[in-house]
């Protein structure tokens, strides 16, 4: 009796231990797949960071590119930048990074962030500003260039994502001002220093640069390792002859012209006595009066 009711213990001991076992199992596969929506939600709620690849770079004549943030979210009242996902000055230093290649062999290029605010204004709209710069120096560090960029950009908030400065709507509104900044900046650069534009490779984007000279022609000077050298017309027997023969050529189709053409005054020819000198054709004259009598058989009337 003994031994079975010993057996009986084990067994119920061993169910027991076991149905602990599967709950146990059962209470982590839970919290596992708790926390797998957990992660998803926040996949979808993540903010991917703006790109700028897909723009053409900038390339610049100069040997180093610096940025310079200088914005400061505390100088300005009610500034809110600092809650976006991805602050505005942050992303004007990747813009910068991305898009602003130096590809010289001297100076330098500092492109500056002045401002890169978010303020919630009255009415319920979110204003942002942009102001940047961006100064070109020589390798002795004078400045030899620079072009501002200012960007200023009302947005109302979209409520179905949460309160007017929620992270998604700062995180919208500087999307916004970056594709803004990005044109602004291009368009600077390109009008106001085209002169330190530069391909990949460092040759300038102009092939050549027109000069005017004193007499108030035009030439074109060519750049380093370009051939614009013209053969002379003089060099060539046959175009000295074509030459000479051309005025020539010229002079007897004017006077051809002269003679086919009627003239205005004299629709019938010119009269006797001038033509009589320049024509060597003889003509027929009518005789003068009273030279012409009548036969002597016939009587007048």
């Amino acid at each position: 009796m003994l031994n079975i009711r010993k057996r009986l213990t084990v067994t119920t001991h061993s169910r027991l231990k076991a149905i602990h076992r599967t709950t146990m199992l059962g209470t982590l596969g839970a919290v596992t797949l708790i926390a797998g929506c957990s992660s998803s939600d926040d996949a979808i709620t993540a903010f991917a960071p703006y790109q700028y690849g897909y723009l053409n770079q900038i390339h610049l004549n100069v040997a180093t590119m610096q940025v310079a943030d200088h914005a400061s979210s505390e100088a300005i009242p009610g500034d809110e930048s600092a809650n976006a996902p991805i602050p505005p000055d942050q992303a004007l230093t990747q813009m910068a990074q991305q898009r602003l290649v130096a590809a010289g062999q001297s100076g330098a290029a500092i492109f500056t962030i002045d401002r890169a605010s978010i303020v919630h204004e009255p009415g319920g709209y979110l204003e942002g500003k942009m102001d940047s710069h961006l100064d070109i120096q020589s390798s002795t560090g004078q400045q030899v260039g620079e072009v501002e960029a200012h960007v200023t950009r009302t947005m109302k908030p979209d409520l179905s994502r949460g309160d007017a400065d929620s992270r998604e709507n700062l995180y919208e509104i500087t999307r916004q001002m970056m594709q803004d900044m990005n044109v602004e900046l291009e368009f600077q650069i390109k009008n106001n220093l085209k002169d330190w534009l530069v391909d990949a490779g460092g040759t300038p984007t102009a092939s050549a640069i027109q000069t005017e000279t004193l007499g108030g022609s035009t030439k074109t000077a060519s750049l380093p390792g370009t051939n614009n050298t013209a053969t002379p017309a003089s060099a060539s027997p046959e175009a000295a002859t074509v030459k000479e023969a051309a005025p020539a050529a010229a002079e007897s189709k004017a006077a051809s012209t002269a003679v086919s053409e009627p003239n205005a005054i004299f629709p019938g020819g010119m009269p006797d006595d001038q033509t009589e000198t320049s024509s060597t054709t003889p003509k027929a004259h009518s005789p003068a009066a009273g030279f012409l009598k009548l036969p002597s058989n016939v009587t007048t009337p």
